[in-house]
């Protein structure tokens, strides 16, 4: 094969991957997680200005509250979930007409339980009754979706808690039909499958690591995830290709612009 070959085909591959990506027409409100958005300058508020579809919120229960926080000791008691999350939400739905986005789409928190999630799932269950409807997918197409993370309830104990609240799922665990209905998406980390730097092209081998990982979960028909990721175009435009359906990103304005730049044209 000689030169112009070689090129010409390079181009087709390029071409056909960016089709590719094109045709599932990622959008932030359908595959943007803001990734510990309570880190940002304005929580909730940055993300939202963007129509993200997903923010994720650390949560640890201390004496009947939920404070939002990375680490125990960086707590401050003036944030609350209601005040950083709760109530700002509740301001955009009642001044939305029941949406949390104006014009329509979809928003879910996802809850990091960073204390034992028995305890904390019952204060977060009292805290939400009064709003329920707003919370509650089963029976609100406007509703925002509730995921809990980290250290939640085994699975044969989420009958015990409001259907309102679904979970990260793990691939590594076997769930039963019923508990499979709860779970929302599968989470993993990105390390256990490249350490890639997210500069470039990601390597043919760890490209299909992930690929696997991600059919293995569509098989079920449910969404990916993964953490620890490089947050980078290059590695955006790659989980793109391989149909990671939610975007890991700590810089949600810069994700934003990318997607649409990318695909409003």
């Amino acid at each position: 094969m000689n030169i112009k070959h070689i090129f010409g085909l390079s181009l087709l591959i390029a071409g056909l991957s960016i089709s590719l990506v094109r045709a599932q027409k990622y959008t932030a409100n359908k595959n943007a997680h803001s990734h510990n958005d309570y880190l940002q300058p304005r929580p909730f508020h940055l993300a939202y200005e963007s129509r993200f579809a997903s923010m994720e919120i650390d949560v640890f229960e201390v004496g009947g509250q939920l404070y939002v926080a990375h680490e125990r000791n960086e707590i401050d008691t003036a944030g609350t979930i209601e005040r950083l999350y709760i109530n700002p939400l509740l301001d955009m739905i009642r001044a939305n007409g029941g949406k949390p986005y104006k014009n329509g789409g979809s928003l879910q928190f996802m809850i990091d339980f960073k204390t034992p999630g028995t305890t904390a799932l019952k204060v977060l269950e009292a805290k939400l009754k009064p709003y329920r409807k707003y919370f509650d997918v089963n029976n609100n197409p406007d509703a925002v979706r509730i995921v809990l993370s980290g250290a939640t309830p085994a699975p044969e104990r989420w009958g015990d808690y409001d259907p309102i609240f679904f979970f990260d799922g793990r691939l590594s665990t076997p769930y039963t039909a019923e508990q499979l209905k709860r779970v929302a998406f599968y989470s993993t980390a990105f390390q256990q499958f490249s350490a890639w730097d997210g500069v470039g092209r990601l390597a043919d081998a760890d490209r299909e690591k992930l690929a696997a990982y991600v059919r293995n979960v569509h098989a079920l028909g449910k969404p990916v995830r993964f953490w620890g990721n490089p947050d980078t175009p290059d590695c955006w435009r790659a989980f793109m290709e391989i149909g990671v359906d939610y975007l890991n990103t700590d810089s949600p304005v810069k994700m934003a612009e990318f997607l649409n730049k990318l695909f409003v044209n």
